[in-house]
């Protein structure tokens, strides 16, 4: 199972809105079929597996980190697959959280004969799979907070100058970031500032749904995320009441646009929540301040990436501003690793888990 799950995670396209899955079939301790889910819309890890093993198959285990599927969809059922190879016994790594499965393919598995064993490694299972098991229990996309920081805690100094803080390793590691997730959304205080591109560079992997938060509907034809929008696709979050010319030149621009009728705070949640349900499900959340603040008074934040560089300020602009705690109660973490990043420390914690 731990084989099955680093195949699972070794994918390099995003899958989503589906989740990460990868399957092996085993014969007297050997591994002769492997498979994972390479991308949306193609066959699923159960079906690859089958394929690499061919009539071998027959008689043989399969271990998947998620329980087969049992409904069509873009593909046909898992579950009919792998009764009809003759595999014999199936361990699962854990349950599908989406109703439509939840169960009901290892039911239907047992039904047929077949052995079925669940909850194996079922942490590391649910570890590759945190976005899509957000989306199917909550409803709401999984939303990674970044930064680069300086050791007295700024993303910028009093201009707003944040080029360069972090070192060239680091950059390089938010753009795999960027790679692995579905969208990556900033504030107009970033798009002002710093004119981002927000695409991938320098490492392998497909530009992700760039997304801004433009409550006032300010957003320029000239920016880099406008001229670009042909070529990496860009969303806006505004509300409603936002000038009726902005949004036809943001639309002429191929611009999509989420209109929310909330304000502020609410409408950033609500234009989130619809990212998800057009199924959007991890967002690389790159600043500023103020939008990371905004998400942590909201309790939205899952995961927090800090880049901090050997460098002091004095006076800058802070990475956010929390609801203040008392230090008995100050919020700490699930998980947590430290590790170098070129001449940076790259700090990388778990705030929520789901299962």
């Amino acid at each position: 199972m731990s084989q099955a799950v680093q195949t699972a995670a070794g994918g390099q396209r995003r899958v989503s809105p589906n989740p990460r899955v990868g399957a092996l079939i085993v014969r007297d301790g050997k591994i002769i079929g492997k498979g994972r889910h390479e991308h949306f819309g193609g066959p699923h890890a159960e079906m690859n597996a089958i394929r690499d093993a061919g009539a071998a198959a027959a008689g043989a285990d399969m271990y998947v980190t998620l329980e087969p599927c049992c409904h069509s969809g873009k593909t046909p059922p898992c579950t009919d697959l792998i009764i009809r190879s003759g595999i014999k016994r199936v361990f699962v790594g854990m349950q599908d959280p989406n109703p439509l499965v939840s169960g009901k393919g290892i039911r239907q598995l047992r039904r047929a004969g077949i052995t079925v064993r669940d909850g194996i490694l079922r942490e590391q299972c649910t570890e590759i799979n945190q976005p899509f098991i957000k989306m199917m229990t909550r409803g709401f996309p999984y939303l990674i907070a970044k930064a680069a920081i300086t050791l007295d805690g700024c993303i910028a100094d009093e201009t707003g100058n944040a080029k360069w803080i972090s070192s060239e390793s680091s950059r390089k590691k938010v753009h795999a970031m960027r790679a692995e997730n579905d969208a990556v959304l900033v504030g107009m205080r970033t798009v002002i500032a710093d004119d981002p591109e927000l695409t991938v560079r320098d490492v392998p992997g497909e530009n992700p749904l760039r997304v801004v938060f433009d409550p006032r509907g300010s957003l320029s034809e000239s920016s880099a995320l406008l001229r670009g929008a042909a070529e990496a696709p860009l969303c806006v979050i505004t509300q409603s009441g936002a000038d009726e010319n902005w949004m036809r030149a943001m639309r002429e621009h191929k611009a999509d646009l989420i209109v929310s009728r909330k304000k502020n705070a609410a409408a950033l949640t609500d234009g989130l929540k619809q990212l998800g349900e057009r199924g959007i499900q991890s967002i690389l959340v790159e600043g500023g301040g103020k939008l990371h603040g905004m998400l942590a008074t909201a309790d939205l934040i899952d995961r927090l990436e800090l880049f901090i560089a050997p460098k002091l300020l004095g006076e800058g602009v802070p990475m956010m501003k929390v609801p203040p705690r008392r230090m008995p109660d100050a919020q700490g973490f699930l998980s947590h690793r430290w590790v170098q990043s070129g001449g940076d420390m790259h700090f990388s914690g778990i705030m929520k888990k789901y299962e």
